[in-house]
């Protein structure tokens, strides 16, 4: 999945360091600042491992259990992932609603914007979902349609049902059931 962040805006926050992870799926890739995940690259059958070392921090061990099939409840420190974006308050509030939605279970973009404190911009909910960079650890995948529909998911909207089948969550012909 393809994100809007590109590395040389990112370069501002000082070092980064690339950590590879495997799974079943393929090699992923996880860019940090410090301890701080910035970036995340779902994995992919067709990479091999580049100059990225095998992930040894929390983050990438954490992928990888959950690439495996285990609840996962990722830490992420939002307002300093959200600072080092440079993100709006409101985006901030959106991907502090986001962190919450809970492994296995699924919210509307209007739940997350009522969750966020914006009750009428859930237009501006998917908007800012379009822009994370980091799948899985803040679960876009997990925002669905009003209707239960699954809505798009980056380059590849097949990742969205993927994530939510990993999690038990149950989608027949592109809708939660």
């Amino acid at each position: 999945m393809r994100t809007s962040i590109r590395p040389d805006e990112l370069a501002r926050l000082g070092r980064l360091t690339e950590e590879a992870f495997v799974c079943e799926l393929g090699v992923g890739y996880l860019l940090l600042a410090g301890g701080l995940p910035m970036a995340l690259e779902l994995p992919a059958q067709v990479r091999t491992m580049r100059q990225a070392h095998r992930g040894k921090s929390p983050w990438a061990l954490d992928l990888e259990r959950y690439f495996a099939g285990e609840p996962v409840s990722f830490d992420l420190d939002v307002d300093a992932y959200a600072a080092a974006h440079g993100f709006t308050d409101f985006e901030r509030d959106v991907y502090r609603a986001l962190a919450r939605v809970p492994y296995g279970e699924v919210a509307s973009y209007r739940d997350l914007a009522r969750d966020a404190g914006r009750p009428n911009a859930y237009r501006a909910v998917g908007s800012a979902m379009a822009r994370n960079a980091l799948p899985v650890i803040l679960p876009c995948h997990r925002v669905i349609k009003n209707d239960g529909r699954l809505g798009s998911y980056g380059d590849d909207p097949a990742w969205k049902e993927r994530l939510l089948a990993l999690e038990g969550v149950r989608v027949v012909e592109g809708r939660v059931t």
